[in-house]
């Protein structure tokens, strides 16, 4: 069935690119100009970073620290601090990066391993603050709101699946010392993995910018909102989120545009982060390398963290509500990133997840 799928999608690709070129050209040409002039500068000091720290023991010695909190919060060793740090401070998709680093050097067992990946991928606090909350939406409050909403949903997300066993208590035996290396040899590596990383995230970015414009130039988009016309919600917030839920980057602007109340709009761009579109999930796919997980349980952890934010926001919201409803909605190429309707919706996204989940 999922090949069946990917295959469908890859023609229609190719379709597109035939059917579409100079819309798809400009697409990928923008998706390229965002890759190099906002993620690559951003994300890839980030991975060089976390690759050195990683070499020279930093996630043990992190790991001793948190190891009050991270065994009675999610029932995991210490060192799985680290990747839930990379994660939440660099952004997507810096969790998981790690978590496949710590892996291969056999410093997490499998089931840590895939356990953290549950939960330790999430937007950079830039990208949610100087972005969604003040480029997007024109409001400084709102984006740290949105922030609030979104740390707290994956430390939820952290906590729901603690039940599922891993064999930390086996550490010692498993994980071997690890040798050290001098300090160039180490940051050549680091440099060297962080810019494949980095060159696999735009590949990532590029595709999916084309295939959503694709999309849009098919007329999917127009379809789904004439499709979904009975419901309260405007035809430009459902072409949005559902683009968005391809490419988060646009679907947010697009969201943030619309003429449906603040408080809609808001929630569904804590949703989009957090989910953070099949984009960023192809992305901690591709830098998992040797990592063998289930998509099936990433996905409907992804499903379960955005619904984990949303319900945050919105007992925060009213917070940031005042400031944001003075602001207006902007967007600039200058920026970071360079370019009981909604209950329903989430309520059917929950139990898509738990289905999911059965999957694995």
């Amino acid at each position: 069935m999922i090949t069946r799928l990917l295959t469908i999608c890859v023609c229609f690709f190719i379709f597109a690119l035939l059917r579409y070129p100079a819309a798809l050209t400009e697409a990928a040409a923008g998706a390229f100009s965002l890759w190099f002039s906002s993620v690559l500068p951003s994300l890839f000091p980030f991975l060089a970073a976390i690759g050195i720290l990683l070499r020279m023991g930093a996630a043990e010695k992190l790991g001793q620290l948190c190891a009050p909190l991270t065994k009675p919060l999610f029932s995991l060793s210490g060192i799985c601090a680290f990747p839930l740090a990379a994660g939440l401070l660099s952004g997507y998709p810096a969790g998981a990066n790690t978590v496949a680093q710590l892996y291969e050097q056999r410093r997490i067992s499998l089931s840590e391993a895939r356990k953290v990946l549950l939960f330790c991928n999430a937007p950079g606090p830039l990208f949610v603050l100087g972005t969604a909350g003040t480029t997007f939406f024109g409001s400084p409050a709102l984006g740290y709101t949105m922030l609030l909403a979104v740390f707290v949903g994956t430390i939820l997300t952290g906590i729901s699946y603690r039940s599922i066993p891993t064999d930390y208590n086996n550490q010692t035996p498993f994980f071997p010392a690890q040798k050290k290396e001098p300090f160039f040899l180490l940051f050549s590596s680091a440099v060297k993995d962080a810019l494949l990383t980095s060159a696999q995230i735009g590949g990532f970015l590029v595709c999916f910018c084309v295939l959503q414009e694709g999309l849009a130039q098919a007329g999917f988009f127009a379809l789904l909102s004439n499709a979904l016309s009975f419901l309260p919600i405007s035809p430009e917030f459902l072409q949005a989120f559902s683009g968005g839920l391809l490419e988060m980057t646009k679907g947010i602007h697009g969201v943030s545009l619309s003429p449906d109340s603040l408080r809609l709009r808001a929630s569904a761009a804590v949703f989009l982060l957090s989910f953070g579109g099949f984009s960023i999930f192809g992305q901690i796919l591709g830098v998992l390398r040797n990592v063998p997980i289930s998509p099936f349980a990433l996905l409907s952890a992804k499903i379960r963290q955005a619904f984990f934010s949303v319900l945050v926001f919105q007992c925060f919201y009213s917070i940031a509500e005042t400031q944001a409803q003075k602001a207006v909605p902007v967007f600039s190429t200058h920026t970071a990133t360079a370019f009981p309707t909604l209950y329903g919706l989430l309520s059917v996204l929950l139990l898509c997840s738990l289905l999911l989940e059965r999957q694995k």
